[in-house]
């Protein structure tokens, strides 16, 4: 309810520090295919959701 109504501090706060997270695991991710290290099952769903 406080988002809508302007308390926006805290909720920009939770929004860039998601954005950050999830930016964060994308290069972890990427790096660890680029020495083919992620597990045979998580380079099977990436394929499938590329497709």
């Amino acid at each position: 309810m406080s988002g809508i109504n302007g308390d926006k501090a805290r909720f920009n706060r939770r929004r860039r520090h998601k954005i950050s997270r999830r930016v964060s695991n994308q290069k972890m991710l990427k790096s660890l295919a680029e020495k083919h290290l992620v597990p045979a099952g998580s380079q099977g769903n990436q394929k499938e959701k590329a497709e």
